[in-house]
């Protein structure tokens, strides 16, 4: 199926905050009504089999834990090709994934157009299934940011009544 947008949550919920883009993308569900031309999917740790789901989008956001070695709970975006030198360095818990992900799309043209990566910086990788009270707080500007860039590409969603 051929989707205008595709938004992807990476990480392992089981291990605290190298769950945050499952988590963002959860609540996201939780808190808009998704336009019907987003698809929306849990990649946890799919790495490689998440290229179709790429190559059949226009524009894709993919949600993670980065890690910048700033304050926990810190916004990060990084737009179109600046993951290409941001991963010189090591930026996600599982990055050889979300690295081999990105550069096997771009080698099989299966990039989107336009490619976001969105996440917050964690605070500590461990055994557990909750955010990190830091993580946790930043948690909706992660998702108030998702739905900012969806609604920029034409994707508005709205917000469900709480």
């Amino acid at each position: 199926m051929s989707a205008g947008a595709v938004l992807i949550g990476l990480g392992n919920i089981a291990q605290t905050d190298d769950g945050i883009g499952v988590h963002a993308i959860r609540r996201y569900g939780r808190t808009h009504t998704v336009a019907s031309q987003v698809d929306v999917i849990e990649g946890g740790t799919a790495g490689l089999l998440l290229i179709p789901a790429l190559a059949d989008a226009e524009c894709a956001i993919i949600v993670d834990a980065i890690d910048l070695g700033a304050t926990p709970g810190t916004f990060v975006r990084l737009p179109g090709a600046a993951w290409t030198t941001a991963f010189a360095q090591r930026l996600s818990p599982h990055d050889t994934g979300l690295t081999d992900l990105l550069g096997a799309a771009l080698l099989t043209d299966a990039l989107p157009r336009e490619l976001v990566l969105m996440g917050l910086q964690p605070g500590w990788i461990g055994w557990g299934t909750e955010l990190t009270p830091p993580v946790a707080t930043g948690l909706p500007v992660l998702v108030d940011a998702i739905a900012d860039q969806l609604a920029g590409w034409g994707f508005p969603a709205l917000e469900a009544a709480a």
